[in-house]
This record gives C-alpha cells, sequence and structure tokens, in this order.
C-alpha cells in the first residue's frame, strides 16, 4: 500500500520489504536513459547506496547541467516547486529533499503498476 514515508530510506526498505525494490531500480534507469542521462543504477546496490548515488548524481547534474536535471523532474513528473517548497538555501537539504521527491514519484509508478496489471 501507498503510504507516507519520513525519508529516502525508510520508503527504499518499505519498497524491500514488498520485493519491488528491482522494479523502482528499473524505473529509474528507464526515466534516466529517457532523458538522455548516461548513468544506470545497480540492481545489486542496498538502499543506502542508491540513496547515495541518486544524490551525488543530482549533485552532479545541478551543479553541472541544470537543463538535464529539470528534464529529469519533468520526465518523472515533479514540479520543482516540490522539491524547492522546504525554502531551504542549503544545497544538502535540497539535494536530500530532490531524492526523496524523485524515490516517492518513482515508487507510485512501481507500486500503481504492480496494482493495476
Amino acid at each position: 500500500m501507498l503510504s507516507e514515508f519520513n525519508n529516502s530510506l525508510d520508503l527504499l526498505n518499505t519498497v524491500s520489504e514488498q520485493d519491488l525494490y528491482q522494479e523502482l531500480i528499473l524505473q529509474l534507469n528507464k526515466d534516466f536513459s529517457l532523458v538522455g542521462l548516461d548513468y544506470t543504477f545497480s540492481k545489486d546496490q542496498t538502499p543506502i547506496q542508491l540513496k547515495k548515488n541518486l544524490t551525488v548524481i543530482l549533485d552532479n547534474l545541478i551543479k553541472t547541467d541544470f537543463n538535464s536535471y529539470l528534464n529529469l523532474l519533468y520526465r518523472i513528473d515533479i514540479s520543482e516547486k516540490k522539491i524547492t517548497s522546504s525554502h531551504t538555501n542549503n544545497l544538502t537539504q535540497y539535494l536530500d529533499n530532490a531524492t526523496f521527491e524523485i524515490l516517492k514519484r518513482t515508487w507510485k509508478k512501481v507500486w500503481f503498476r504492480k496494482q493495476f496489471s
């Protein structure tokens, strides 16, 4: 069931318990590929590694290719306003929020597909 999560690791642990973790990674890989980003997440990485890798990639995109970052948000279906709603000037907090929102939206896609297919 879709529920509210407190943070990225809470979400990823729940996804792992429901045996949908690999589908989440496949969806992330698909979304990244569809916007032309050459990043691939391994199915073997732990939830902690996935969160860390996604955060590092987002940090790199924000600093070096902001348009691709915005395209990724658009592809995943997240408004930039939702991420910036925390009103923080702290990049670390912004990245944590962006990572969490991307994982939540990707999880919703995977969950709905599983429930209704």
